[in-house]
């Protein structure tokens, strides 16, 4: 069974793959000032349902939330996963989208959407399909040791022409917690609340430690607040505002004339693609394994086909940018309710679980 490392190294690479795309864009939206409070909040909040979710589970010792929820009631297991279910299909479709719109823009310009978005996903149903969890816990492995480092190196080089006045002002006036009424901060929350659901599946596979998941949740932190002010402390706010994609946009104005690819931004790019491939993997997982638990007659490549094919036939429909951002808004309400209600659910069914052993043991 693979350790708790693996399942952190899992953690942290996913995470990463979400975090420098739209996440800085909705951070600079959401308010004028003090950027680090939106981030510090959203990551409190991150920690919080990590530790109600890990709480309820370790319950439940070697069960995962499918088994847990299954062996508890069946309206309540179709309650809890259903919305879960629909949640991870728009985070796959979201991320199948937005990315193959970022790899059009950066260096494949000519190659049509609809080609980039099929590579996206066939390259991790066939991880899926050929591997299962275990293959891709050892794989999040590999890609760390292949790309930590490289990544490390683009994050140092991106402070290369920063100005540190426009850090200024830190301490938040009145109005800087205005962010909480902005849709842009909630939309920004995807990347604390797009992994932590894949912990629920582990335990029947690997170990899962709620102190080594805090220990790469830290690490990240730095990684979420650099996201953000690298663009704001090189461009100034007014500017990174007005960008798409602020922090790629401000690795491409890197000069670093001995690395062999012309762009620092394409170096990157195909870095983050490797993590975010690792990441759609996971999420088409965590499907397929909810479906087959269910319908346990039903073919694996059935099942892998079945949802790719769905996601990828929902991705054609969306035409542009602007409907892609629609989608995050839309997505907001279903990704708070999975992020609050799930985590919740299974600490209740964990204390009941608990109490039902304690009773049974001092009967006996």
């Amino acid at each position: 069974m693979p350790k708790p490392f693996n399942v952190t190294i899992a953690y942290i690479i996913t995470h990463v793959g979400l975090i420098f795309f739209t996440f800085p864009t909705y951070i600079i939206e959401s308010t004028r000032q003090s950027h680090w409070m939106p981030i510090l909040t959203a990551f409190l909040f991150h920690l919080v349902i990590v530790s109600v979710y890990l709480k309820g589970l370790s319950y439940f010792e070697g069960k995962n939330i499918v088994m847990i929820l299954m062996g508890s009631h069946k309206i309540v297991a179709w309650v809890t996963l259903l919305p879960v279910l629909l949640n991870l299909l728009g985070v796959i479709i979201l991320g199948v989208r937005a990315n193959a719109e970022i790899v059009s823009i950066v260096c494949l310009a000519n190659t049509p959407l609809w080609m980039l978005m099929l590579l996206l996903l066939l390259i991790p149903g066939y991880m899926v399909i050929g591997g299962g969890v275990k293959s891709l816990l050892r794989l999040a492995l590999l890609l760390t040791f292949l790309f930590a480092i490289p990544l490390l190196f683009v994050i140092a080089a991106s402070f290369q022409n920063i100005d540190w006045r426009y850090i200024f002002p830190l301490i938040p006036s009145a109005a800087a917690v205005n962010y909480l009424a902005h849709p842009s901060f909630y939309k920004s929350l995807f990347a604390f609340t797009g992994v932590f659901l894949l912990l629920g599946f582990f335990p029947s596979f690997a170990v899962v430690k709620m102190k080594s998941i805090f220990a790469g949740s830290l690490i990240l932190l730095p990684i979420f607040l650099i996201s953000v002010y690298v663009p704001i402390l090189t461009l100034g706010e007014e500017t990174a505002l007005q960008l798409q994609y602020p922090y790629i946009f401000t690795v491409d104005t890197l000069e670093i004339n001995w690395l062999m690819f012309d762009r620092v931004t394409v170096f990157l790019l195909m870095i983050l693609l490797a993590f975010e491939f690792l990441f759609i993997a996971f999420t088409v997982w965590q499907i397929f394994y909810t479906i087959q638990t269910s319908l346990k007659n039903w073919n694996p490549l059935i099942i892998v086909s079945c949802v790719l094919l769905l996601v990828y036939i929902i991705c054609l429909c969306i035409p542009d940018w602007k409907l892609v951002d629609q989608f995050f808004q839309w997505n907001t309400v279903l990704r708070i309710y999975v992020s609050v209600v799930t985590p919740s659910i299974i600490f209740i069914l964990g204390r009941i679980h608990q109490k039902k052993i304690n009773r049974e043991l001092k009967s006996s």
